[in-house]
């Protein structure tokens, strides 16, 4: 078996996400389960004054990498780092987050050392001696438990509130500072923010592979942190619904979901998919706008706290686990309710 368990955390605008806790506080407990030791991983500008908040989680050591090579290009340098990190430790298994930066990591740093991979885990339990992993499959329609073969690193990408964030404040933790890896003679260098390709002040119609697609602003697309999102489904009625959506989302301070259908539709891109085989959210309040409630979409959000659906059939399954109801038409219903949220902020 490898030395330990070690999770990645993940910075971005200088806020450490949430997944890099409930990865971290996942590692610590195979490793205490295993028998093996647990660290923690964090990479870009702010590393050093996080590790505290990550070793609260559960991990014995933080590996940290305070420079701005790792925000200045995508993901070369991480991968360079981690590379060394696991050739020199040889983990058992490594936690990476489930996102774009995230699948990118993994993927490359799996080819580069020859590393089995798996993608969209949502449990992990060690039994028997070994480790079990589960994942939905068939687009949702069932989880499955498998096990990994062969011996080695095995590079696991997890996603996000698939496990709980363990609180061990005043845990004794011990700092290794990573060596800053060489600025890269050609990797991609990212001249704004990651993740605002398509950033505007306001959400807009774009396209995508020749069709219209809605485009919700950076500051509405983070939904694995908001605390507040309001999601659409087919009963949106095309790109242009949303953004009934995206205005009720500004009004609010929320931030801007999809069931699956739209996003495979290209209705709004899929970092804005919420379901069983996309991104699991948990935020305090979310509103399901012309959203069936299907079983596959249910699985991504129903841990939220305070769920409101909106929708004109009153036979819709998310009428069944709401927590608050509105049968009516949504073009109706959301101005109405953005007007009135407004009006009460003013």
């Amino acid at each position: 078996m490898g030395k330990s368990i070690i999770a990645l955390g993940e910075i971005e605008n200088e806020t450490l996400k949430s997944i890099s806790l409930q990865l971290a506080s996942k590692a610590a407990a195979l490793a205490e389960s295993s028998g093996v030791a647990s660290a923690a991983v964090l990479l870009g500008r702010g590393a050093n004054s996080f590790a505290s908040a990550i070793a609260e989680a559960g991990p014995a050591t933080v590996y940290t990498g305070d420079t701005d090579v790792y925000d200045a290009y995508l993901t070369q340098p991480a991968v360079d780092t981690l590379a060394a990190l696991v050739s020199e430790q040889q983990p058992e298994l490594l936690l990476i987050p489930d996102t774009s930066n995230g699948r990118d990591i993994g993927a490359r740093l799996a080819a580069r050392l020859n590393l089995p991979l798996e993608y969209h885990v949502n449990a992990i339990e060690f039994k028997d001696g070994v480790f079990i992993f589960g994942s939905a499959a068939f687009g949702g329609q069932m989880n499955i438990t498998f096990t990994a073969a062969g011996s080695g690193t095995k590079v696991v990408i997890a996603g996000q509130n698939a496990f709980k964030a363990a609180n061990h404040a005043g845990q004794t933790f011990q700092t290794i500072t990573l060596a800053a890896p060489s600025i890269p003679t050609a990797g991609a260098k990212i001249s704004g923010p990651f993740g605002t390709e398509y950033a505007t002040e306001e959400g807009h119609l774009g396209q995508e592979d020749g069709k219209p697609q809605y485009i919700p602003p950076a500051s509405r697309s983070n939904i694995e942190e908001a605390s507040i999102i309001v999601s659409g489904g087919r009963g949106v009625g095309g790109p242009e619904g949303f953004a009934l959506v995206d205005a009720l989302a500004k009004a609010l301070g929320g931030a801007v979901g999809a069931s699956r259908p739209v996003t495979d539709d290209g209705w709004l891109p899929h970092r804005h998919h919420i379901g069983q085989t996309g991104h699991s959210v948990k935020p305090d309040v979310y509103l399901a706008c012309g959203i069936s409630g299907a079983v596959q979409h249910q699985a991504g959000m129903q841990t939220s706290k305070f769920i409101i659906a909106i929708n004109k059939d009153k036979d819709a399954p998310i009428f069944t686990f709401c927590d608050l109801g509105i049968v009516g038409d949504l073009k109706v219903v959301i101005p109405e309710l953005t007007q009135l949220v407004a009006s009460r902020r003013s």
